[in-house]
């Protein structure tokens, strides 16, 4: 579903990812880990095409981003973007829309669905992410867990291959935080290709199928949750995952 091939991307004259490679299979759950700076949300953004990069390629669904692309292969982009749904830090609604307008807003104008269409399946999202009642509500009157949850309803909306999360939970206070990961494990459980950037360690050792600790953009270590929580090989994974699980015990 996601194959990335060489990677190089720079931020000036200061390098982040030196020849990267990363492939995700369809129904997998990859969890990406490390400090901050790490590249993380970098690669999130590379993928859906919100970062340019040097050189390599990606392919998300059988569809390639490159480095320089033209202005007629801007297309690809869009139609990685329809394949691969993004949920931010920040949640990034409308404020001026109630919650049922923020999810069908893009269905309508990108996918074309009637504005009936569109809110029947809106109002079922909704009721998959429990806030059926808060369907008129506007931004401003939902809690940080209520808006990100929304926010994930507007991705869906969209009807993704693939779902990509970048630190979903960062933004909220600890005891939204339970509400915002339930929703995401019910869509791992469904069997959707995820791909997600967190520091939320019990969750990521729960629910993925495989765990990346990223690095100053190095790949230091990947493999499945129990090795690399109970067993990590390298001196710099361990040394990330001491500090950050003693931290939160």
């Amino acid at each position: 579903m996601i194959d990335i091939r060489g990677l190089n991307k720079s931020f000036g004259s200061h390098p982040l990812f030196r020849g990267l490679d990363l492939g995700v299979k369809k129904g997998e759950a990859v969890v990406l880990i490390g400090p901050s700076g790490s590249g993380k949300s970098t690669l999130l953004r590379c993928i859906n095409g919100l970062e340019t990069f040097q050189s390599g390629e990606i392919d998300v669904c059988g569809i390639a981003l490159h480095e320089g692309m033209s202005r007629d292969e801007k297309e690809a982009i869009r139609q990685v973007r329809l394949k691969a749904g993004m949920v931010f830090q920040q949640f990034n609604l409308f404020p001026h829309m109630t919650a049922l307008q923020n999810i069908t807003e893009a269905p309508v104008h990108v996918l074309g669905l009637t504005k009936d269409e569109a809110e029947d399946s809106a109002r079922r999202l909704l009721q998959r992410i429990n806030m059926s009642n808060k369907a008129d509500s506007y931004p401003s009157e939902l809690s940080g867990g209520q808006q990100q949850r929304v926010a994930i309803a507007r991705a869906l909306a969209m009807k993704p291959e693939i779902m990509l999360f970048d630190e979903p939970t960062s933004a909220l206070d600890p005891e939204m935080v339970g509400e915002v990961l339930a929703v995401i494990k019910d869509l791992i459980s469904e069997g959707m290709t995820t791909l997600i950037a967190t520091h939320e360690m019990g969750f990521a050792r729960e629910i993925s199928d495989r765990v990346i600790v990223l690095d100053h953009g190095e790949i230091v270590e990947s493999g499945s949750p129990e090795q690399i929580f109970s067993a990590p090989q390298t001196e710099r994974a361990r040394v990330f995952l001491s500090r950050v699980l003693r931290k939160s015990s």
